[in-house]
């Protein structure tokens, strides 16, 4: 056997130049999403209003949860 130097063997396929080219156009954000352009400006800011989630909210709680009881007693 004789050592004999080789081309360097060849990769199929060959590598791409390019992966993929960047878009050229993209699609604009959804409405009020914040961009780039639009820097934030707290003073204009409406002020933050929070609502009591009242009486109703622990009442529907509780029913589903004696709901969740007498279905699990009774299956």
């Amino acid at each position: 056997m004789s050592h004999s130097q080789q081309a360097p063997a060849e990769v199929y396929p060959p590598p791409p130049s390019a992966a993929y080219p960047p878009p050229e156009l993209a699609a604009p954000p959804p409405a009020g999403y914040p961009t780039k352009e639009d820097p934030p400006n707290p003073q204009n800011a409406p002020p933050v209003e929070t609502k009591s989630r009242g009486d109703g909210f622990w009442k529907g709680c509780c029913a589903a949860l004696c709901c969740c009881c007498v279905l699990d007693a009774c299956f």
